[in-house]
C-alpha cells in the first residue's frame, strides 16, 4: 500500500540503497519530471546526477546529508530534461539505515518547481500597482527567490541589455550572468552579507558590479535591491543600473593618469618647473636619480643651486628671454653638479607657461645629460669602429644595397671574391655591375627579400665562377644585408664523403664478416648484407632498419635474454669481445662467431646512443687450431720417442762401435758385439717404425 501511495503523489520519491548501488524504488512520476522512463534510472543509477545542469552540479553532488542523524538536506538546481529543456527542481534528501539488512538507503523527494504561473501571479499580487513600473522600467530588472538565487522575472529592459529570452533568463541564477572570475569575490560578498540565509536587509545598494551578456561581454551595473515576499516565499527585486559608459571613462581616465605620471617618472630626459622668480616647482624622479637630490634640496629653491657661479647669469639671462618671449622654445646649455661633486652637461629647452589672462607663471623645461650622450656617441663610434673592422675581418663577403638597389657597403671579401675594386662597386646598382646574376636563384632571392620583408637563405652554384655559396639575406627598411659564403670546398668534401661512405657501404656488403648497429631503444640503425642474410636464415625474417634487434636474438626467450645482457654491458661503457655459437640454417652443424660489441658515443663523448656490433664466422679457424692442437700432441709423442725410447739403443750401438776392434777384426769378441749391434739395429728399426705410425693419422701425413 505504501507503494501506491507513493507512486500517486505528484512529487518523484525514490529509495536508493548505497551498499548494493540499486534503486529499491522510484516513483513513476519521475518520468513527468525528467522525461526519462523508470527502468532508465534502474540501468543507469549515475543517470541523475549526469542531468544535473554543470552550472549546479558541482554543489549539489558535494551536497550530501549525514548518516545517522535523520536530517533532511533541502537545495534547489536545475536539470536538463530528455527533451533538451531545462527544469527547476527542489530536492530533498537524507540517509537512513535498513532494519532488516543494515543497509544505508538514501532516500529523496523531488518537487518540480518549473512552473511559474502561480509565482507570477503571486508576484503580480505582491507588485501591485508598481508591475508596470517593473516591466517598463528602462533600467535592467529582475526579481529572484532566497535562498536559490534563481531569476523568477525580468523585465523587457533585462531581455534587450543582456541579450537572453526570458525563458532562459528563468533557467539561471544571478551567479550566472558574472564572470566566472568574479565568482568567488561574489560568494564571498553572499557570505558576508548573509544573503542566501532568508536574513532580510531592506533596501540595500550592493555596489558596481561587472556582469556578462549573452555574446560573452563585460558589461557593468549598479545592482540596487529590497526584498519582497511571495507566496510565502522570500525574494529579492534588483534594479541593474547600466554605468558601463562611466565604468569605462574612469578607468580610462584612470590609466590615462597612470600612464603620465608613469610616463613622466619613466623619463630619461630631466623634466623641471620653476617659478617667475626661477625657484624649483617641480621636477621628476629622473633629475633626483641623476644628481642624487632630494626634494628638499631643490624644490623652492634658485635654479642656479646646482649650476657653477660662473654660469649663475647665463641660466637667469634664459629665463628672462623666456618670459618675453611666451610660446617659444629657449635653449640653455650649462653645468650642473650632482651631490658628488661632479659636473654633468645639461642641455635645456625651456618653455613659459601662461595663465588664462597670457600671464606667465612658471617655466618648464626639458632637459638632457649632454655628458652621458657625449660617452654614448663616442661608444657608438667605436662601436661602429670595432664593427667596421669586424665586417672587414671576416672571410664571408658582406655586402648592403638600398632600395634602389646600388651598393652602399662591401667588405675586403668581396671584393676578392668579385675581383671588383671597392670604388668601382659602390654606389652601382647590383644588376649593372653583376648582370650574372639576373635571372638566377640569387636575383630571385634578393627581390623576394626586398619585397616581402622575409629572410632569405639558399645555397647555389654560380656558373660564371664556377663556385658554390651559402647566401644569407635580411631586410631592412633601408635595404638589404647580404652574406656570401664560399662552401665550394664544402661541398667538394660533402661530395668525397658521400662516396666514402658509398664505398664504405660496398666494401660492408661484401664481406662475409657480420655488421650492425641498434639504438638505445633496441632498434636496428644500421645492418650489412650479411647479417641481414644470416638473420633471414635462422629466424626466417628479413631484418630492416627500424626493426626491434632483440626480437631477431634468437628462438627462445634465454637466448634473447643472452644477447639483452650482452647489449647492457655494452651500454654502460665496456667494450669487449665473446664467442657465441648458433646453427648453421644449412649444414645443420654448429658455428662459431666471435662478436664484438662497441659502444658509439655522441660526439662530445658525454653520452653512448647505441652499440656496434661485428661478427667473424671463427667455425675453420677452431677447426683448424684443433689440428693444430692435435699435430702438436703428436709432434710431442714424436719428440718424446727421438729423445728416449731412439737414443737408448743409439747410445748402445755408439758404446759397442768404440770396444769394436777395428785393427783385428777377426779378433773373436769381434762377433759377439756384432750380434749385438744386430739387436740394437732392430731396437732401432722398431723405434723408427713407431715414430713413422705417430706421423699419420688415419693414413694421412701431418
Amino acid at each position: 500500500m505504501l507503494n501506491d501511495i507513493l507512486a500517486a503523489l505528484n512529487d518523484c520519491v525514490w529509495a536508493f540503497d548505497i551498499n548494493t548501488k540499486k534503486y529499491l524504488f522510484i516513483s513513476p512520476s519521475i518520468q513527468a519530471i525528467t522525461d526519462y522512463h523508470v527502468k532508465d534510472f534502474q540501468q543507469n543509477t549515475e543517470l541523475w546526477n549526469e542531468i544535473i545542469d554543470p552550472r549546479d552540479s558541482k554543489e549539489v553532488l558535494t551536497a550530501s546529508p549525514k548518516y545517522d542523524t535523520g536530517e533532511w538536506v533541502k537545495f534547489t538546481y536545475r536539470i536538463i530534461a530528455r527533451s533538451g529543456k531545462i527544469k527547476w527542481v527542489h530536492q530533498k534528501k537524507r540517509h537512513l539505515t535498513d532494519e532488516q539488512t543494515n543497509d544505508q538507503i538514501l532516500l529523496s523527494v523531488i518537487e518540480d518547481i518549473s512552473d511559474q504561473r502561480q509565482v507570477n501571479f503571486n508576484l503580480q499580487e505582491s507588485l501591485g500597482d508598481f508591475s508596470v513600473l517593473f516591466n517598463n522600467n528602462p533600467a535592467p530588472m529582475w526579481i529572484y527567490e532566497l535562498p536559490s538565487l534563481r531569476i523568477l522575472k525580468v523585465n523587457d529592459a533585462a531581455l534587450k541589455h543582456y541579450g537572453y529570452t526570458e525563458d532562459e533568463f528563468l533557467t539561471m541564477t544571478i551567479r550566472d550572468i558574472r564572470p566566472r572570475i568574479d565568482l568567488a569575490k561574489f560568494n564571498d560578498y553572499l557570505y558576508r552579507k548573509a544573503i542566501p540565509e532568508n536574513s532580510p536587509h531592506g533596501f540595500n545598494n550592493a555596489g558596481v558590479w561587472r556582469h556578462q551578456n549573452k555574446k560573452g561581454e563585460t558589461v557593468y551595473a549598479e545592482i540596487t535591491g529590497h526584498e519582497i515576499k511571495y507566496d510565502n516565499h522570500s525574494a529579492r527585486i534588483i534594479i541593474a543600473t547600466d554605468v558601463t559608459g562611466k565604468v569605462l571613462q574612469q578607468e580610462d581616465l584612470k590609466r590615462r593618469e597612470q600612464f603620465l605620471t608613469s610616463l613622466v617618472d619613466s623619463q630619461t630626459n630631466f623634466l623641471v618647473r620653476i617659478d617667475a622668480n626661477c625657484f624649483f616647482t617641480f621636477a621628476n624622479k629622473w633629475f633626483f636619480k641623476t644628481l642624487g637630490y632630494k626634494k628638499a634640496d631643490i624644490i623652492g629653491r634658485h635654479f642656479s643651486v646646482t649650476a657653477l657661479a660662473e654660469e649663475k647669469e647665463l641660466c637667469e639671462q634664459a629665463f628672462k628671454n623666456c618670459i618675453k618671449n611666451p610660446g617659444k622654445v629657449i635653449g640653455l646649455r650649462h653645468r650642473k653638479l650632482d651631490m658628488e661633486g661632479n659636473t654633468h652637461w645639461i642641455k635645456w629647452e625651456f618653455i613659459a607657461i601662461t595663465d588664462q589672462d597670457g600671464q606667465v607663471t612658471e617655466l618648464q623645461g626639458v632637459g638632457q645629460d649632454d655628458t652621458q650622450n657625449i660617452q654614448i656617441e663616442k661608444e657608438i663610434k667605436k662601436a661602429s669602429e670595432r664593427l667596421n673592422s669586424f665586417i672587414e675581418s671576416i672571410t664571408d663577403s658582406f655586402f648592403i644595397v638600398n632600395n634602389e638597389w646600388r651598393f652602399i657597403k662591401i667588405n675586403r671579401a668581396f671584393e676578392k671574391i668579385t675581383g671588383k675594386p671597392r670604388d668601382e662597386i659602390l654606389g652601382s646598382v647590383i644588376w649593372d655591375i653583376f648582370p650574372g646574376i639576373i635571372a638566377t636563384d640569387f636575383e630571385q632571392a634578393y627581390r623576394k627579400a626586398m619585397t616581402g620583408q622575409v629572410s632569405v637563405q639558399f645555397t647555389e652554384h654560380f656558373k660564371p665562377l664556377n663556385k658554390w655559396f651559402n647566401t644569407t639575406v635580411y631586410p631592412a627598411s633601408e635595404g638589404l644585408t647580404v652574406f656570401v659564403r664560399d662552401i665550394t670546398h664544402e661541398k667538394h668534401a660533402q661530395e668525397e664523403v658521400v662516396w666514402t661512405k658509398n664505398n664504405l657501404e660496398a666494401l660492408i656488403n661484401n664481406t662475409e664478416d657480420l655488421t650492425w648497429s641498434i639504438d638505445k631503444e633496441g632498434r636496428y640503425v644500421y645492418i650489412n648484407s650479411a647479417y641481414r642474410k644470416r638473420i633471414a636464415g635462422t629466424m626466417g625474417v628479413v631484418p630492416k632498419e627500424g626493426d626491434d634487434a632483440y626480437a631477431h636474438s634468437g628462438h627462445t626467450e634465454k637466448i634473447n635474454q643472452e644477447w639483452r645482457s650482452y647489449y647492457h654491458r655494452a651500454f654502460l661503457g665496456e667494450r669487449y669481445m665473446t664467442r657465441h655459437q648458433s646453427l648453421n640454417p644449412q649444414t645443420k652443424e654448429p658455428s662459431y662467431f666471435e662478436v664484438s660489441f662497441n659502444p658509439i658515443y655522441k660526439a662530445t663523448k658525454d653520452e653512448i646512443i647505441g652499440v656496434g656490433c661485428f661478427a667473424r664466422d671463427i667455425t675453420e679457424r677452431l677447426k683448424t687450431e684443433e689440428a693444430l692442437i692435435q699435430q702438436n700432441e703428436r709432434l710431442k709423442n714424436i719428440a718424446s720417442l727421438s729423445s728416449h725410447e731412439l737414443r737408448r739403443p743409439v747410445a748402445s750401438m755408439m758404446g759397442l762401435l768404440n770396444i769394436l776392434d777395428r785393427e783385428n777384426f777377426s779378433n773373436p769378441e769381434n762377433e759377439q758385439i756384432i750380434e749385438h749391434l744386430f739387436t740394437v739395429s732392430q731396437e732401432i728399426d722398431d723405434v723408427i717404425r713407431l715414430i713413422v705410425n705417430k706421423t699419420f693419422i688415419d693414413g694421412l701425413p701431418l
